[in-house]
């Protein structure tokens, strides 16, 4: 049986300059000091407000849903021998 299981990332937006194009773009960058996937919304929210030292460099950041699809088992999911 699948189950889907939504995580949340926290990455931070940058305004990067291309010069092979001359011209700059918002960019999502990963942020070294984030955890990795955060379990709600709300508490990716509350990491970013509790370590503002962390996102100094990413004063604009976005939280988007994962979504991964996870194989799960459960004793009941067994067919009946």
């Amino acid at each position: 049986m699948y189950r889907l299981v939504t995580k949340y990332k926290l990455l931070g937006l940058r305004n990067e300059h291309d010069s092979a194009h001359d011209h700059n773009h918002m960019v999502l960058r990963p942020i070294p000091q984030v955890p990795e996937a955060f379990d709600t919304e709300q508490a990716a929210f509350d990491w970013a407000l509790s370590n503002q030292e962390e996102l100094r460099h990413h004063p604009e950041f976005v939280v988007l849903p994962v979504h991964h699809m996870v194989l799960t088992w459960r004793p009941e999911d067994e067919p009946a021998i």
